[in-house]
């Protein structure tokens, strides 16, 4: 059960996450279970980054200790992390990685083929998280009444 803060944060974020699933074709579901993990439902998105984007050339920087699982052992580390002007720059950028990166190139083209999400969270998991249960952790978020109800709110 979300909080009536979380329940607000979220209402936002679906928002830009259908927003994001009209021009990039991401669908709003991975876009919003992803902002869920990655911010604690809004509640942590320094410089506007609720998805833990890392520093790339020409954007604003900002330095945060993260958690990070190498070779099996939960670490933090200090990186480098994007900073964005708004919350809907930062679901733009995030749409655009998944869409056009190249990490993520097969595993778009496979979705594009076939339009199955779930497939799509599998493929990106790995690649997007060192944590090896974010594929169910999004799984679980996107089932949640709580996700369904804000979705279909903003796409309506």
């Amino acid at each position: 059960m979300l909080t009536p803060s979380q329940q607000q944060r979220l209402a936002t974020a679906a928002h830009s996450a259908v927003l994001c699933e009209q021009s990039s074709g991401l669908p709003a579901e991975i876009t919003l279970a992803q902002w869920a993990l990655e911010s604690a439902w809004g509640a942590s998105a320094p410089g506007n980054n609720c998805f833990g984007i890392k520093a790339y050339p020409g954007c604003q920087v900002q330095r945060f200790p993260t958690h990070e699982v190498v070779d099996g052992e939960s670490k933090t580390l200090t990186l480098e992390f994007a900073a964005f002007d708004t919350l809907q720059a930062c679901f733009e950028k995030h749409a655009r990685l998944i869409t056009c990166g190249a990490p993520y190139a097969r595993a778009w083209a496979n979705f594009e083929a076939s339009k199955d999400r779930f497939s799509l969270i599998n493929e990106v998991a790995p690649v997007y998280a060192t944590d090896p249960s974010y594929a169910s952790k999004l799984r679980a978020v996107i089932s949640m009444n709580e996700v369904q109800v804000a979705l279909k709110l903003a796409r309506s």
